[in-house]
C-alpha cells in the first residue's frame, strides 16, 4: 500500500502563543484543513491560538508529500528556520547535480524532494558537524562531499 499523498504546511502565528510561533501540519485537502484551523476546529494548538485571538498566516507549503515528510520536519524542530514570514528565504528546489553521490539514490515517489539517502525516511551524518540529516538538508553542489546546508552556509573555522 502506497502512502497517502498530500501537502505539508507551515502556519506562522501573528504573535507567539507561549513558546509556540508556528504550526506544521499535513492535509490531503489543504483549503478544507485551513478552514478548520480558522474556525478553531483544527489541531489543539491552532484551537487555543484562535481562542486567544491570535491570527496566523499560511507561510509555506510542501506539496505532494506523505505524512512521513511532516514527521521528519517536526522531528527536526526549528520551524522558524523554514518560515518566510520570519525573514527566511527558502532555497529553490533544484535538481541534483550530474553524478549524484553514491550515498544518495533517486526516489520518484517522495514528492518534491525526489532524492533520498539509501531509502525514504533515512538520514546520513554531515561530514562537518556529524549531525544526521535528510538528503534535502545537504548541499549537493559537490557530490563528492556530504556537507549540510548549515555547514555549507557557515563553515567551521579552520
Amino acid at each position: 500500500m502506497s502512502p497517502r499523498i498530500g501537502t505539508v504546511y507551515l502556519l506562522h502565528f501573528d504573535t507567539p502563543f507561549g513558546h509556540a510561533r508556528h504550526y506544521t501540519g499535513w492535509a490531503h485537502d489543504l483549503p478544507r484543513r485551513l478552514a478548520q484551523h480558522a474556525t478553531g476546529r483544527g489541531a489543539r494548538l491552532t484551537e487555543v491560538v484562535q481562542a486567544a485571538g491570535i491570527g496566523w498566516t499560511l507561510a509555506r507549503t510542501w506539496p505532494d508529500v506523505d505524512r512521513g515528510f511532516e514527521r521528519r520536519l517536526k522531528n527536526q524542530g526549528g520551524a522558524s528556520r523554514r518560515c518566510p514570514a520570519c525573514g527566511i528565504t527558502p532555497r529553490p528546489l533544484t535538481p541534483p547535480p550530474a553524478g549524484l553521490p553514491a550515498w544518495a539514490v533517486e526516489h520518484t515517489d517522495q514528492g518534491p524532494w525526489h532524492w533520498a539517502i539509501d531509502n525514504p525516511g533515512s538520514s546520513a551524518p554531515c561530514e562537518t558537524c556529524q549531525t544526521p540529516k535528510a538528503l534535502f538538508e545537504f548541499d549537493l553542489s559537490d557530490p563528492a562531499r556530504r556537507v549540510c546546508w548549515d555547514c555549507a552556509d557557515n563553515p567551521l573555522p579552520a
